[in-house]
Order: C-alpha cells, then structure tokens, then sequence
C-alpha cells in the first residue's frame, strides 16, 4: 500500500519489534534538567557512538491553556552518527515527540504510543520515510 491508502491498526494487543538483535544503552549521568543521555555500550568510536536523549517535561499551569495546564510532553532523540567517504561526519536522527494534556488516560496515551510506532515501521509509511515519497 502507499501513503495515500495508508491504514493504522486501532487498540492493537501488542506492537513489538521481533528477530534482531539487542542493543543496551547506558547512561552517561544524572538525569539533568528533566533529560538524560544514554549511549550504546557496544560503540567504541565516541565519533560514531550511538545516542538517545530522553527528555520528559510535565505539565504546568497555564491560564490560557483549555483546562489552566500545558501539556505533559516526551521527547526521545535517536543519534546515528555516520562516517562519510569524505572523512566528515553526520548524524542521521530518529525524534519521537509525544505530547498529551493531563486529563488523557494511560489508555489514550498508550493509543498514541501504538500509532507512533506504526507510523515508524508500518509498511504503508515505508516509502513515505524511504524515498519521501507522499502518494
């Protein structure tokens, strides 16, 4: 299917990644201002050493928000850094932001989760995210 079609499974029992390999992350310190950054253990190179940075921000009262709060927010931030032929480097990247207001249940919340994570590796987006092709 394409974008175009494109179709998200509703309530799913479980979305999980199969086959592979894991990959354990360690963090390099304490959590810090609501962020923390873990690095992959198995990378030696810190020039192309793998990174997530994990950052949650809860909710604060705002008058002029709907319900008087902002909206609890997660951030998580996948670095792949990548040696060019050239010898330079880049960081291919992978950010998820979720973003929910305070009165959303666990249930409603674990909805967002599971469309995020469709809309990552669900077959109908591939070639959205592959070849930025959005028919």
């Amino acid at each position: 299917m394409s974008l175009a079609n494109a179709s998200i499974v509703t309530a799913p029992t479980s979305i999980a990644a199969s086959g592979g390999s894991a990959l354990p992350f360690s963090s390099l310190g304490p959590v810090n201002a609501g962020q923390v950054v873990l690095a992959a253990t198995a990378d030696t190179d810190l020039r192309t050493r793998r990174l997530l940075k994990c950052t949650a921000k809860p909710p604060t009262v705002l008058s002029t928000a709907p319900n008087g709060y902002t909206q609890a927010k997660t951030e998580t931030l996948y670095v792949k850094p990548k040696l060019l032929a050239n010898g330079k480097i880049t960081a291919n990247t992978v950010q998820v932001t979720v973003k929910y207001d305070v009165e959303t249940t666990q249930t409603e919340i674990q909805e967002l989760l599971d469309v995020g994570a469709q809309i990552c590796c669900d077959s109908d987006f591939t070639a959205y995210h592959k070849t930025l092709n959005l028919s």
